[in-house]
């Protein structure tokens, strides 16, 4: 199996600044859900910024730890390391659906409050 670094590189680095924005994301609906005097539910985007940094950061664990032992396995281990790495991407995966969750519905909340 050939792993492209350098676009597993930029999709950790992407995924890097989406947690980055998410968060200033947050901090802005903090400040407008304080001019609408609503419920602080920007914790939801601060919390979905942290959910997709680890999934940043456990993408990083795969490049570094579980690919380059995907590498060196003999066939007798090759199927156990598969099944790792694959459940360790599920893992990922989980996490950043559920911060892209927790995003949509916090600003699907303060549409709903802001436009009443």
């Amino acid at each position: 199996m050939k792993v492209l670094y350098p676009a597993e590189i930029m999709f950790a680095l992407g995924i890097i600044l989406f947690s980055i924005s998410l968060f200033f994301a947050g901090l802005i609906l903090k400040r407008l859900l304080k001019i609408i005097k609503k419920p602080s539910i920007w914790v939801l985007e601060i919390f979905g910024s942290l959910l997709v940094l680890a999934g940043a950061i456990l993408h990083i664990i795969k490049l570094t730890v579980y690919f380059p032992a995907l590498a060196r396995s003999n066939p007798y281990d090759l199927l156990p390391q598969i099944a790792k790495t694959m459940q360790v991407g599920s893992l990922e995966g989980l996490m950043i659906l559920l911060a892209g969750f927790f995003a949509i519905l916090s600003s699907l909340i303060y549409y709903i409050w802001s436009t009443r």
